[in-house]
């Protein structure tokens, strides 16, 4: 019996239901953490990938819903554990569960509404935005050489997909006038199938911190949307104050997604 199964009877038997049974002895159980077995969140839904030698599967979670009784009368409640549902059959060379995932992101993200494009440089003041108590991360991870790879810039994709290879405080060209040359931002670097590329925001740091990325790491990021932080001065950390009201700044920074794709 494998751990889901044993969750899934431990939670009806909590709940007063009877266990479902058991799947036939010849039946291959999905979503038990098998070493062909990819699992990852795409718009939110578990995606289970198998690789069967020849073809790789494609299951999708399904939470299904029944009568339970609670302390609060009856009510239709979904399962704690999923049913994996069979959608799709994927054949080629060289065809992986990896590989798999990774277009199958793609197409979710095609048939999703196409935010604002993403530039390489979003506006200056987002790079003081965290103040002084953000913790700097300077990493690199080995890359190929400068030879074999062709420096890529900032990602305009909805969607990239890559391995982390280097994230910090980086410096970049200040395109508005009347200012410094350039300013620093955090930012992280991607080695994806297109070359180096390079995605920059405050807002990057928080999302890797959330799901405990590491250099090496195989990720998706994608930009979500702007939300209002205090200001604070990049050189010194102190708040920045509006002259006429006295109250702390708000400046605008962009909300991203980080999904670890293992």
């Amino acid at each position: 019996m494998t751990l889901f199964q044993v969750i899934k009877q431990a939670a009806a038997a909590i709940m007063g239901q009877p266990a479902a049974p058991s799947p036939p002895k010849d039946e291959v159980p999905v979503g038990t953490g098998a070493d062909n077995e990819y699992q990852i969140l795409i718009n939110g839904v578990p995606n289970l990938f198998r690789d069967e030698g020849d073809h790789v599967v494609h299951f999708i979670a399904v939470f299904d819903s029944q009568i339970q009784h609670t302390t609060y009368g009856d009510k239709v409640l979904p399962e704690v554990v999923p049913r994996w549902s069979k959608l799709d059959r994927h054949e080629g060379d060289g065809v992986t569960p990896q590989s798999v995932a990774e277009s199958v992101m793609r197409q979710a993200e095609d048939r999703l509404p196409v935010a604002a494009p993403a530039a390489a440089q979003d506006n200056p003041a987002e790079s003081r935005q965290s103040g002084h108590a953000d913790r700097q991360m300077p990493h690199r991870a080995p890359t190929k050489s400068a030879e074999a790879r062709q420096e890529g810039h900032a990602s305009r994709s909805n969607y990239t997909v890559g391995t982390l290879i280097e994230w910090g405080e980086m410096e970049f060209p200040n395109r508005k006038p009347g200012g410094r040359a350039t300013y620093t931002s955090f930012a992280v670097k991607l080695d994806t199938s297109a070359g180096e590329k390079t995605l920059q925001g405050e807002g990057l740091k928080d999302a890797l911190a959330d799901v405990a990325c590491n250099i090496g790491d195989r990720v998706g990021i994608k930009r979500l949307h702007k939300e209002k932080v205090p200001a604070f001065h990049h050189g010194t950390g102190r708040p920045i104050l509006d002259p006429a009201t006295g109250e702390q700044k708000l400046w605008d920074r962009w909300v991203w997604q980080v999904n670890r794709i293992h």
